[in-house]
C-alpha cells in the first residue's frame, strides 16, 4: 500500500522561528497560501482516507488534502508532534540564554530525552509505531493511497525507521518542508516497514510550492 506523509502548512511560529512541539499556533498567511497549492496538487490523488494530527495546523492542512473527495479527515491524536515540554514557544536564541547547559548538550548530540518536561524518545517512538501500525492494518486491502497529515518530527522518525537508522541520531538528515509530500510504498504490517521492506518513492516533494514565497 502507498502512504503519503504530508507535513502541515506554515504557522505563525514557524515564520517566527519558535519551537512548537504540541503547542497549537495558527497557520500564517503563507501557510494558507501553501494549503491552496496543496489542495490543487492533491485534487487527483484518489485517496482512500486522510488521517490528521489533532493539532490545528495539521487539521486545517488536512482539509486541503481531503478536498478531492475521500471524506472528512480522521482526527488521530497519535499523529501529534513530539512534546518538547518547557521549550515550546522558545526561539533558539532564547534557549541559549535560559537553558545553556541543556541546549549545549542538545546541539552536541540531539535527543528528545534531553528536553526538560518533554515526551522523551521512547514514548514518542512507541506512540508513532502504534498509531501508524493501526492505520496500515485498517487499510491493508486498500488499492488507493492513504494520507497522514502530521509533523516534521513524526515524518523524520518514520523515515529513519524505514531505513533502519537510529531514531534520535538521524532527525536532521531529512529536509521536510511545510506541505511537502513524502511517499512510501510498504507492506501493511508496520513490522515490515521497520524491517526494511518499505520503499521511499519521494521525500520532501514540494513542487507545488515552487513559486510560493
Amino acid at each position: 500500500m502507498r502512504v503519503l506523509l504530508i507535513r502541515h502548512a506554515e504557522t505563525t511560529w514557524n515564520a517566527a522561528g519558535r519551537i512548537q512541539g504540541q503547542a497549537d499556533p495558527p497557520l500564517s498567511d503563507g501557510g494558507r497560501a501553501q494549503c491552496a497549492r496543496l489542495r490543487a496538487r492533491m485534487a487527483g490523488a484518489h485517496l482512500a482516507a486522510v488521517y490528521t494530527s489533532d493539532l490545528a495546523r495539521a487539521a486545517e492542512t488536512a482539509l486541503a488534502v481531503a478536498a478531492g473527495g475521500p471524506g472528512a479527515p480522521i482526527t488521530t491524536p497519535g499523529l501529534r508532534e513530539v512534546s518538547v515540554g518547557e521549550w515550546e514557544g522558545f526561539t533558539r536564541e532564547r534557549l541559549e540564554q535560559e537553558y545553556p547547559t541543556e541546549y549545549a548538550a542538545w546541539r552536541a548530540l540531539p535527543s528528545w530525552d534531553l528536553v526538560p518536561g518533554g515526551e522523551g524518545l521512547q514514548p514518542f517512538v512507541e506512540r508513532t509505531r502504534a498509531t501508524v501500525s493501526e492505520i496500515l492494518t485498517r487499510h491493508a486491502a486498500a488499492d488507493q493511497p492513504v494520507a497522514l497529515v502530521t509533523h516534521i518530527g513524526v515524518i523524520r522518525l518514520l523515515l529513519s525507521m524505514a531505513l533502519g537508522l537510529p531514531a534520535d541520531d538521524t532527525r536532521w538528515r531529512w529536509a521536510v518542508r511545510n506541505t511537502s509530500i513524502t511517499a512510501v510504498d510498504t507492506p501493511p504490517d508496520f513490522a515490515q516497514w521497520e524491517a526494511g521492506a518499505a520503499s521511499l518513492l519521494a521525500v520532501n516533494d514540494s513542487a507545488h510550492l515552487e513559486d510560493v514565497a
